[in-house]
């Protein structure tokens, strides 16, 4: 079974990269459920071990903007997650209150309300044409403060 007649590129830069520690984690997913499993997973060491996850990417940080392409995609719906791993502990920090403590963004930079937003705020859809996508990263807490905190709780 071969690809398809055609198939289209996904460039996403990740913009926003505030400092070269640690990793950025993005996650390409194709479906509602898919996402929901990534969401309830990424406080788990081997986030991008993800079983439901249809690419993934761990690229060492570094401060500014940086890109990944998925290749070979087919037509549908596609959502991105990325979150920028700064402790390099393999997992997205959350305080006691279930709120990040690390850099996140998702495709259409959408942000949820009390929580991620869901599946239909963050999906995009892909067609014959490459695309390109841009997220800028949120950082809940400055990075001295979030440092210190993964100190005392590693």
């Amino acid at each position: 079974m071969g690809l398809p007649a055609w198939a289209a590129d996904l460039k996403v830069s990740i913009e926003g990269v505030r400092s070269s520690a640690g990793t950025l984690m993005i996650g390409l997913y194709d479906s509602p459920e898919h996402f929901n499993t990534a969401i309830d997973k990424a406080e788990e060491v081997g986030t991008l071990n993800d079983e439901a996850r249809l690419g993934g990417v761990a690229l060492r940080a570094i401060a500014g903007t940086q890109s990944v392409v998925f290749t070979n995609l087919n037509p549908g719906s596609y959502a991105v997650i990325v979150f920028h791993d700064e402790n390099d502990n393999g997992k997205l920090d959350k305080n006691f209150l279930g709120v990040p403590t690390e850099g996140y963004g998702f495709s259409n930079n959408a942000q949820g309300s009390l929580g991620p937003p869901d599946f239909k705020e963050v999906a995009m859809t892909l067609d014959e044409a490459d695309k390109e996508i841009s997220i800028s990263l949120i950082y809940p807490v400055p990075a001295e403060r979030s440092l210190k905190m993964s100190a005392d709780n590693p």
